[in-house]
């Protein structure tokens, strides 16, 4: 992997903390705006070129107000402003797209309190032959994301390294990968976006769980 695709993920961090642009400040952007910032950021690449050293002028298409035109005379510096604006610009795509999704949360059913395996009561009801009075449960499913089980594997990272660089050179690495907060919520973060690019999760957790006792209503409708 290319340093320059964990720099651009370090400047979009520091975007959101420091400059305030969080998702719901991006989510206003619809018009294609990150992305033209973006292409503009992109351009001065070739400005660097023919005057290097000189800061480039804010370009015509320039989306923002111009006190944000914040070129380095640093072509790589640039490069990876643009790729933190298009990485923002995908995440808020990607955000729309999940409005009109399926809910995370739905109703399920067990005979046991064990298998919720049900979205319906009739359907329970019929499938296991159960009779007026019988007792079930229903409760919320919840599907989280693949990143939620990623809880703390940043440290574990480090430390791993750690532990393969003491038995290289013992006392010697003392010191190797003591990484301050800001390091261990960057590598924490890169973790979390490929659980969440790579992985999918077919089970879902339980919560909320109630009795219900079947009434002969319910045994006539499954019918």
């Amino acid at each position: 992997m290319s340093k320059a695709i964990i720099k651009a993920f370090e400047e979009r961090l520091r975007q959101i903390n420091e400059e305030g642009f969080t998702a719901e400040h991006d989510d206003a952007y619809t018009q294609g705006q990150l992305a033209s910032a973006a292409e503009c950021y992109a351009r001065t690449v070739f400005w660097s070129h023919v005057a290097p050293g000189v800061t480039p002028p804010i370009p015509l298409y320039w989306p923002f107000d111009e006190a944000w035109w914040k070129p380095s005379t640093d072509p790589q510096r640039n490069i990876i402003k643009s790729i933190a604006l298009l990485v923002a610009d995908y995440d808020r795509i990607e955000r729309a797209k999940t409005v009109d999704e399926q809910p995370r949360e739905k109703t399920v059913w067990s005979n046991n309190d064990e298998e919720f395996n049900h979205e319906d009561l009739h359907e329970l009801i019929s499938d296991k032959d159960l009779e007026a009075g019988d007792t079930v449960y229903v409760g919320e499913a919840i599907k989280h994301q693949p990143s939620a089980f990623a809880v703390r594997s940043a440290l574990g990272v480090i430390e791993g390294m750690q532990d393969n660089a003491h038995d290289f050179a013992d006392e010697w690495s003392a010191g190797f990968a003591d990484c301050s907060q800001p390091q261990i919520d960057l590598l924490q973060g890169l973790i979390d976006a490929w659980a969440d690019a790579t992985l999918t999760l077919e089970f879902y957790g339980i919560t909320g769980v109630q009795q219900y006792i079947v009434t002969a209503e319910d045994v006539e409708a499954s019918q």
